[in-house]
């Protein structure tokens, strides 16, 4: 049976119900076409729980006074939450994303879930602050061809600030993964990451120390 589409009405109508019953919006299940909720203030959370995006997830600009549960969405398009604030944890935990994360200048105030999340593109958090810790155990990242357009599967942390731990053990990433220049204060584990490209560590500051077991010493820069 073919599922429905959930119409702006319905999201509309979906959102100021959770406002009035002080409670985070459910979209759990649901199947939505694009879906824009940029420069918008929720005033709780957001649960995507298993929904479908058949195009593109767009919250850049939005301020999520709440948690922004994700866990096993598919998103056909890419998903950009840019510039914007969640007051709380972005569970992405074995999402599949169809053309790039991109989470550039993001503050999370709690943690980043992307463990055993797909992405064909690249996952950007350049520039992102995050309170708690980044899980990125059996992230998979691979290059997106589009019209001779080859998108690299990188992951960029490029001027970040993470108060927690980094932990992408046991991902796969298709391009490079970059640290310039951020800031990491607990540890950055690396353990058994197999990466096609160098994972880029000029000018990063990992305050308890990395740990690279089964990386090949050659594709650290430091």
């Amino acid at each position: 049976m073919e599922q429905k589409i959930i119409t702006t009405s319905d999201i509309e109508a979906e959102l100021d119900k959770a406002t009035i019953e002080h409670r985070a919006a459910n979209f759990s299940g649901m199947t939505f076409d694009n879906l824009s909720l940029a420069e918008r203030q929720i005033e709780y959370g957001i649960n995507f729980i298993n929904s479908s995006i058949l195009g593109n997830l767009f919250l850049a600009d939005s301020e999520i006074n709440g948690n922004l549960n994700m866990e096993n969405i598919a998103v056909a398009g890419s998903f950009f939450f840019g510039r914007g604030k969640l007051m709380g944890s972005l569970n992405l935990r074995n999402a599949a994303v169809g053309q790039t994360i991109n989470l550039v200048g993001l503050n999370i105030t709690g943690s980043l879930l992307l463990a055993g999340a797909h992405v064909f593109g690249f996952v950007s958090l350049a520039k992102a602050v995050v309170l708690g810790d980044i899980n990125c155990q059996r992230l998979e990242t691979k290059d997106l061809t589009r019209d001779d357009l080859t998108i690299r599967g990188d992951f960029y942390l490029k001027s970040a600030q993470i108060n927690g731990s980094l932990d992408l053990s046991g991902a796969s990433i298709s391009g490079m993964i970059s640290l310039e220049n951020a800031l990491i204060r607990k540890n950055f584990i690396a353990q058994n990451v197999s990466l096609k490209d160098n994972i880029i560590l000029k000018n990063s500051l990992i305050k308890e120390g990395a740990i690279f077991n089964g990386v090949p010493a050659e594709k650290i820069i430091h």
